[in-house]
């Protein structure tokens, strides 16, 4: 009980740090993202609306337009984490915080795996604009989203004096608000993919493990629903 109620007392105050660090300390980032993402998807539907008028078919407009999105965005935010590429750097741990890190990820691929099971494997689709999509989906997404949310973002917030455990929970926050989840079930499911992927980078000291786990899930999403 001692601890207890230290604990709760310390609740509403921290409550307050998380606004402060989202709306004060995260401003300029949340500005940035908004404007990329709006940019991003204008684009992406001019292209859309070129390659119908191409005759090109509705799947390879849809998927050059997602091209499109990514290319934009991606290289905007890739461009943000080279002005603190400095701090985003691997931190030496332990080997149990490393096992904690891989044992995280680890489950969070079996509960995808258990999620799709019962649906059945999507062809390989070996086209053009099939592959752009993959690797869009698969390397660069993971590679761009941790090196900004988990590195550009996570070093930002530090260099601001908070601990790891509120930079772990802003970090997630924002990164499940940035997939602009339309009901409450989406979001938990964004916020469970940023936590995990924040506690992995937090025990693992590095965003090379959050890549490969990212990389991993969104592989197995895709295999399942397509490009």
């Amino acid at each position: 009980m001692q601890y207890l109620f230290p604990a709760l007392k310390s609740i509403p105050r921290n409550m307050l740090t998380l606004l402060r660090m989202i709306f004060i300390d995260c401003a300029v980032p949340i500005v940035f993202i908004v404007i990329v993402a709006v940019v991003a998807q204008t684009l992406g539907a001019f292209m859309g609306i070129i390659l119908t008028g191409e005759k090109l078919g509705p799947v390879v407009s849809k998927r050059g337009a997602s091209v499109t999105v990514g290319v934009v965005a991606y290289s905007a935010m890739l461009a943000a984490c080279l002005i603190r590429l400095q701090p985003i750097k691997q931190s030496i741990r332990s080997p149990r915080s490393m096992i904690a890190a891989l044992t995280i990820g680890g489950l969070w691929l079996v509960m995808k795996f258990a999620a799709v099971q019962g649906r059945s494997y999507v062809g390989l689709d070996l086209s053009l604009s099939a592959i752009l999509v993959t690797v869009d989906i698969c390397l660069t997404a993971p590679i761009v989203e941790e090196l900004f949310w988990r590195g550009y973002l996570w070093a930002r917030l530090q260099a601001r004096g908070y601990g790891d455990g509120l930079v772990t929970i802003c970090t997630a926050l924002l990164f499940a608000a940035a997939h602009t989840p339309d009901n409450f079930i989406l979001f938990t499911h964004y916020l469970m993919m940023g936590l995990s992927f924040s506690l992995i980078r937090y025990f693992s000291g590095g965003i090379g493990l959050p890549i490969f786990f990212h990389a991993a899930m969104n592989f197995i999403v895709i295999r399942h629903i397509g490009v």
